[in-house]
């Protein structure tokens, strides 16, 4: 009888070390497993942090693994005393060429008031390139196919049309439509404001591949300067259909055209001069639109009477107007210019002014009426470019990783981690 009891506390007590052993096993495996998770965060890449305030690791589920499984043996050798299998990582859905992942990171890296900060507290620096009317010869073109083919935007289409910025510019036309307009692009304007360049202001003195990054985030092209061109395009547009609108408003202006119409048009056909007239003076307008938005300086998004830079006699002088009338009509200009030019007395000008938007915030206007997937992944495609320019020649956003999992197994037991930076 005593051999059976002492037989049974023997069996229990044997029966207690072992499930305490299996504890104190799952319990380590825990403790490890959390910490390890920490570990591989911890390797995020520096220079997406300080270049873009973005972090992830560069990584794939092999790597990971490989890593995890060293940890292990260094942290269950001879301590631990179970049966231990190795580790399983599956990173699968932190991909940071996802875009649901790139705008988490997005969110992560910047916060505050977007649009204040875009409007009011601009820490850019005038590029002074040229005048609007050429390119800077600093302008390049991707041509790399594999650069290309990996992008993460894959040459995704969409723009935004001159028509449509001249409606939201008007929608804008002064700070508190600016900012209501800006908030909606979410962190991605203070990643552009801070970080990438456009054609007459810079964010810093990183080395960036494209001269006109924001005018990419638009237009899509892998040639700078078809960028470059088709935001000029867009910015003559919208400043030229706003300048009629303005011009039509004022009537001094509209008794003026009309005066002169009649007088190198007479009849019925000095409609059609009237309206000659009118998109002319407008489009001359709009060049010294474009002049100052070049420059840096603002221009009213629905000019004023005193606000108008241009007079007739500019008008009436150009080749615009001449080549487009008939033979009697440009004689009797030609015989008239001194008197109809000095009809332009009745209008005062002014050239200086500060109201309005600079070339910065037309340019915002334009990029936060993009598709929100168009606009992130062109973002997308900026910071892979750069950080192929800066650093890695083999970049690729969907070889880094924003979060880790792994599975261990001990004594038959699973063991699930999971994290992410936050």
């Amino acid at each position: 009888m005593l051999a059976i009891i002492f037989t049974g506390f023997a069996l229990c007590i044997a029966g207690a070390i072992g499930a305490s052993r299996r504890m104190v096993v799952s319990s380590e495996c825990e403790t490890f497993g959390r910490l390890w998770t920490r570990a591989i965060l911890s390797e995020y890449d520096i220079h997406l942090l300080d270049d873009y305030s973005i972090m992830a690791y560069f990584g794939n589920d092999d790597d990971v693994t490989a890593k995890l499984d060293s940890y292990l043996k260094y942290s269950t050798q001879g301590r631990l005393g179970a049966h231990i299998k190795g580790a399983n990582a599956d990173l699968t859905g932190y991909e940071l060429g996802d875009p649901a992942n790139f705008r988490k990171a997005l969110r992560l890296g910047f916060a505050g008031n977007a649009a204040s900060e875009i409007v009011n507290g601009r820490g850019r620096e005038y590029r002074d390139l040229d005048t609007g009317e050429g390119f800077d010869e600093e302008g390049r073109v991707i041509s790399n196919p594999v650069v290309i083919d990996t992008l993460p935007s894959h040459g995704t289409g969409g723009s935004v049309s001159g028509e449509e910025l001249t409606e939201r510019a008007r929608s804008a036309g002064d700070e508190n439509g600016l900012m209501g307009m800006l908030s909606g692009a979410g962190a991605e304007v203070v990643l552009l404001e801070k970080c990438f360049d456009n054609h007459v202001t810079k964010s810093d003195d990183k080395n960036h591949l494209l001269v006109n990054e924001w005018e990419y985030v638009i237009r899509g092209s892998t040639d700078d300067e078809k960028n470059y061109r088709a935001v000029r395009e867009r910015l003559f547009i919208a400043r030229n259909a706003l300048n009629l609108v303005a011009l039509y408003k004022d009537p001094a202006k509209v008794e003026l055209i009309v005066s002169i119409a009649e007088t190198i048009t007479p009849g019925p056909l000095g409609a059609a001069t009237q309206l000659l007239i009118a998109e002319a003076w407008a489009a001359l307008e709009t060049e010294e639109d474009l002049e100052d938005l070049y420059h840096d300086r603002r221009v009213p998004v629905l000019k004023s009477p005193d606000q108008w830079k241009t007079d007739i006699s500019s008008v009436l002088g150009s080749d615009k107007v001449k080549d487009k009338l008939d033979d009697e009509s440009r004689k009797l200009l030609e015989e008239n210019q001194g008197e109809l030019s000095g009809l332009s007395g009745k209008i005062n000008t002014v050239t200086q002014f500060s109201e309005g938007l600079n070339y910065d915030e037309y340019l915002m206007i334009m990029i936060a009426s993009l598709n929100d997937n168009v606009r992130l992944l062109r973002i997308m495609d900026l910071i892979q470019i750069n950080m192929k320019y800066r650093y890695y020649a083999d970049f690729n956003m969907l070889e880094y990783y924003t979060g880790v999992r792994f599975t261990i197994e001990a004594n038959g037991k699973s063991h699930e981690f999971e994290d992410a930076y936050k």
